[in-house]
């Protein structure tokens, strides 16, 4: 028998004590008024309640919804072990495929027969229906326990598997051999409408329902108008649906359409879980936002690298949560999690915002999870880091903090009423046909379009950057807008307030504080983009940080010239006076004894106002990002190709491995890493494939691409691990835009199941696009005794 040193996979076992959400005595029941869910059965057999505390009419649904997940058969890496007398045991994997019927609960150690769970409810081989065996010396040779338990023709454990294979194949029982097969092709075609429907609907995001359904209504929603114009342009279809379909089978009603809606989604689900793999490292992205129902959703986004190389962040589900503390969080996920056999001792990282919940170090979920995986590494959202850096420098110096306070009021005045903004908009269009009749502004396709103030949020990625760019590209009809408002305005308050604008606006510190926010901003912009990119990895973040501090360093000392031309060239295009640089500067009313400095005015706006302004954002940068960052960030950059892989370094990449990944890395797999370095090493310099690569994405599928992965499996091993790190949590923001497109003002009571569903399928459509309605309609009839017959 297999035996080695104990190691128990981390179990997710936490809940919280007003919600329980796994049932752990056989002897609870459930009351037969309530509907059974079997979209969130239990998948360890330790933890699941047995068949017979179901009522009875709902029993045989759950046995379809269980053999339609199938045994739970869990891949550990290293399966725990315990003492059996003087030797140390443990559950061995191949066990699966030579005792298909086999359950393993990762909860107890325990295995477990399925097909007698689902059909044994006299429980007479409780050893594997309730309580679980594990006696593992007892496996193997003429006493194997496990033949002992199928034992011969007639045991209980053949009826079972008889049974189980029935309940597969519905089409077999004697109530369905009635219909012809014309029927059956007119059943097929009917359901196979109401699937492209649904499939239309989910994957736009669009409402299902209408307020009045009924036959003689004029608009009778979304999905029974779809069928009807899929029947207007096709006679077959038109034939066998709505008023000419069965009264028992017209595939019509929400209750149809949440159940296809739920089959989809678990293929989906599914193919993202294939697409990991069975030991497929993974990490997590989470966050929560309020719904449209004050409702607390948490978004799980799964980040891994496919066969194929290429790193994915898919949407796999959101959950609604009545608090939003770490344990209640961390229970949540893990129920996810382990309803598709994503295991925690797999986890590799997890990417949060910076919120005390989710980064504390003692309790909060990142930290919960590394009790459980100490190598699921947490990294704080890049582009979250990017954002507190730039609030923080809009706080701290005084010129910015008054830029940022006049812009607000700026576009607060132009954007209070439709009026103002629609007369901005024809302002602003004068001016461009000014323009094009003149020759300065050239023509193209999206050119020259008509645009509108932006307001800056402190939440918003990269909408300080939009709010200053739209403001200069509308700053000369904003002055217009203004000055006939000052001159015409309503009321004399109004016209004030307008001329006060305008003054403001006109003023050279706003001016000069517009462009050189301009200037700046370019970069952390740009650097906020890229950083909200599915596909960027870790060490290409930080060398676009890296990037970007040596951008604004370079301007800081040498960009001063051009700085100021482009302000004076601005000042003159707007009519704003521009005062002399080589006077003297003075503050206050200008008297003698107020002046602390002699200085002259380009001193003030170069050294205090230009320089201070980009040592602020140098220092935020360099404080939220350090350039020592993390022993982990730091190694890794050692996989890093760019310059002829100038940063390859052998000692520092075993380190990595070894210090960071030990799970993943034998002392075996250490030495003969380091011997594939050396030549690896020689091959990257030797091939021309390798030439001038600039990130770890693409080196990674240039190996694949060479077959080289297969030579150097251990450093592709590694350089998998690396990419699993996460940058951002920019999908997770993506996917509460979906959520607030689904779940709407007029939608708000939708329900979290067909909420979860309906977010998958529109955010996921590539693959969902790739379930064909022939598996779905198996499914559809596998699920529970049809009234009609669809195969």
């Amino acid at each position: 028998m297999p035996s080695g040193p104990s190691l128990s996979p981390p179990i997710c076992e936490e809940q919280p004590p007003s919600q329980p959400q796994r049932i752990e005595d056989e002897n609870v029941r459930v009351e037969s008024h309530q509907e059974v869910n079997t979209n969130s059965l239990e998948r360890d057999p330790g933890l699941r309640p047995q068949i017979d505390t179901y009522p009875p009419n709902e029993r045989d649904n759950v046995r379809r919804a269980y053999i339609l997940l199938g045994p739970c058969q869990p891949q550990l890496k290293e399966f725990p072990s315990h003492l059996e007398g003087k030797q140390k045991r443990r559950f061995v994997g191949s066990w699966y495929k030579q005792y298909h019927w086999l359950e393993y609960s990762v909860h107890k150690d325990k295995v477990f027969c399925f097909p007698c769970f689902l059909f044994d409810i006299d429980h007479l081989h409780k050893a594997f229906t309730v309580e679980g065996f594990r006696s593992w010396r007892r496996v193997g040779g003429k006493e194997c326990v496990f033949l002992i338990h199928i034992g011969n023709i007639n045991s209980q454990h053949h009826f079972a598997m008889q049974k189980w294979m029935d309940l597969k194949n519905p089409s077999h029982h004697i109530d369905k051999v009635v219909q012809t097969p014309q029927e059956v092709a007119n059943n097929r075609l009917r359901l196979t409408t109401t699937i492209e429907a649904i499939r239309y609907l989910a994957n736009q995001g669009m409402a299902f329902r209408g307020d009045d359904e009924s036959y003689d209504s004029s608009n009778r929603g979304n999905f029974i108008e779809l069928v009807k114009a899929f029947a207007r342009m096709n006679v077959n279809i038109e034939k066998v649906v709505l008023q000419n379909a069965p009264l028992n089978a017209q595939y019509i009603s929400n209750k149809i359409q949440k159940e296809i809606l739920s089959i989809y989604s678990t293929k989906v689900r599914k193919r993202i879980r294939d697409e990991i793999g069975e030991d497929g490292k993974f990490c997590i992205l989470v966050d929560e936002a309020l719904d449209d129902s004050k409702k607390e959703q948490m978004a799980i986004i799964i980040r891994f690298v496919g066969c194929d190389g290429h790193i994915q962040e898919r949407f796999f589900d959101i959950v609604s949560v009545h608090d939003t503390n770490s344990p209640t969080l961390k229970s949540d996920i893990c129920k996810v999690l382990g309803k598709h056999n994503l295991l925690v001792s797999n986890m590799r990282g997890q990417g949060y915002d910076g919120a005390s919940n989710m980064r504390g170090e003692w309790s909060g979920l990142q930290a919960l999870f590394l009790k459980d995986c100490p190598y699921a590494y947490y990294i704080h959202c890049f582009a979250h880091r990017l954002q507190l850096a730039l609030n923080g420098a809009a706080k701290e110096v005084g010129l910015v903090w008054r830029f940022f306070s006049m812009l607000n009021n700026i576009v607060n005045f132009v954007g209070a009423s439709a009026k103002l903004h629609s007369e901005l908009k024809l302002t602003q269009q004068a001016e461009i046909e000014e323009l094009l009749a003149a020759g300065r502004l050239g023509t193209a396709k999206g050119a020259n379009q008509i645009r509108c103030l932006q307001r800056p949020g402190s939440t918003r990625w990269g909408s300080h950057f939009n709010s200053i760019r739209s403001l200069i590209d509308l700053f000369g009809a904003t002055k217009t807008l203004l000055t006939d408002i000052s001159h015409n305005g309503p009321t004399s308050q109004f016209r004030g307030e307008a001329e006060g604008i305008k003054i403001s606006m006109l003023s050279f510190d706003f001016v000069f504080a517009l462009k050189l926010l301009d200037k700046t901003m370019r970069f952390t912009d740009f650097l906020c983009q890229e950083l909200q990119r599915k596909s960027q990895d870790i060490v290409k973040a930080l060398n676009l940080v890296a990037s970007t501090k040596m951008e604004l360093d370079e301007l800081r000392n040498n960009g001063w010239n051009d700085f100021i031309q482009s302000v004076q060239s601005f000042c003159e295009e707007h009519d704003i006076n521009m005062p002399d640089m080589g006077a003297r500067h003075t503050i206050g009313t200008r008297r003698s004894c107020q002046q602390r400095d002699c200085i002259t005015v380009e001193h003030y706006y170069h050294i205090d106002i230009f320089n201070e302004v980009i040592d602020y954002q140098l220092g935020e940068l360099n404080t939220r990002f350090p350039d020592g960052t993390v022993e982990l960030l730091s190694l890794s950059s050692a996989l890093d190709p760019r310059d002829a892989f100038k940063q390859f370094n052998i000692d520092d990449i075993c380190s990595l491995a070894e210090k960071f990944y030990p799970l993943d890395f034998t002392t075996t797999e250490l030495h003969a890493l380091n011997q594939q370095l050396g030549f690896y090493k020689i091959d990257m310099d030797r091939i021309q494939a390798f030439k001038n690569i600039d990130s770890i994405p693409i080196l990674l599928e240039r190996l694949i691409e060479t077959k080289l992965a297969e030579t150097y499996y251990l450093i592709d091993k590694l350089i998998r691990l690396v990419l699993t790190l996460p940058v951002s949590t920019a999908t997770t923001e993506r996917a509460f835009s979906c959520m607030r497109l689904i779940k709407n003002r007029l939608r708000n009571k939708i329900g979290d199941e067909f909420l979860a569903d309906c977010m998958l399928l529109h955010i996921e459509r590539e693959l969902a696009d790739n379930i064909d309605n022939e598996s779905i309609i198996g499914d559809f009839n596998a699920v529970k005794t049809r009234r009609v017959q669809l195969i």
